[in-house]
């Protein structure tokens, strides 16, 4: 059975449930930073799947693991978190009846945009679930914002660990505005229809 760490995902299920497109699209994309156990990744495809009716999918779980040793917070020090290969391994066996949609790259977020930063993939919904540091969000925020759609959604957790106000404020750029906020995840969705 695959756990979770986190918190609300009866949230994270509705606003995947509820995600709906405005035109029949060819291909429909989802991303997870920060897989870990892979509970979030689990709840975002079982969702995709029962709804796109055949329409190619793929989700991309990105998560390098290895223990490694970074900041997390804006106002903590570097740690280790216990993020390990072992971890990794469980949960690409938990995995391993989707590998035609799941997508997993060992890799850190900043390695994942700078590799695929020429690729032409539109993300129907992402889950930022990774590193917590206000500027590491903000980056991951508008690069994937700058891959989206009308109707996308954005799902952050943890957001009163970091300064969301301004993430969400820089996203109004790409025409997201918050859908709905919990005390540990928000969701933000892009309305090209603006009145």
């Amino acid at each position: 059975m695959i756990r979770g760490d986190s918190q609300e995902y009866e949230l994270l299920k509705r606003w995947c449930d509820t995600l709906s497109f405005k035109n029949k699209p060819n291909h429909v994309t989802t991303c997870e930073i920060g897989i870990r156990e892979g509970l979030s990744s689990k709840i975002i495809m079982m969702s995709m799947k029962a709804k796109i009716n055949g329409t190619p999918y793929h989700h991309i779980g990105i998560d390098p693991y290895n223990n490694l040793e970074y900041q997390h917070y804006d106002h903590t020090e570097s740690e280790t978190c216990d993020y390990t290969n072992e971890m990794r391994d469980t949960m690409l066996k938990d995995f391993a009846e989707h590998k035609e949609e799941f997508l997993f790259y060992n890799i850190t977020d900043i390695e994942y945009m700078n590799k695929h930063c020429n690729l032409d993939v539109t993300y129907d919904l992402v889950h930022f679930d990774g590193p917590h540091m206000t500027k590491d969000v903000l980056r991951e925020a508008i690069w994937f914002a700058d891959r989206t759609r009308d109707g996308s959604r954005l799902i952050f957790d943890d957001h009163d660990l970091f300064d969301m106000r301004h993430v969400a404020m820089a996203l109004t750029y790409f025409n997201f505005k918050v859908l709905e906020e919990g005390k540990h995840k928000i969701c933000l969705i892009r309305d090209d229809n603006k009145s």
